[in-house]
């Protein structure tokens, strides 16, 4: 069983559940957890709040082929 008793250790566990690199057992423990501490369940919202901000509204930048290809190329050396 994991413990939560930091607030670091509570959100690397958060930050896993949210790549989905949570194992199962570990997976259900945090959402148990969540569901019965407001604390935990606030820094949950946050982490996936500030996610979904990133990522609609961070953009790539395109990359042209030409550099693209020397890349490829410089990584071939």
């Amino acid at each position: 069983m994991t413990s939560f008793d930091s607030v670091k250790s509570l959100r690397k566990q958060i930050n896993l559940l949210l790549d989905n690199e949570l194992p199962k057992e570990e997976e259900i423990n945090l959402i148990q957890h969540m569901e019965n501490d407001p604390r935990c369940n606030k820094i949950f919202n946050h982490e996936k709040d500030f996610r979904d901000f990133v990522k609609n509204n961070v953009r790539r930048s395109a990359v042209s082929p030409l550099t693209e290809q020397n890349i490829r190329n410089f990584i071939k050396l």
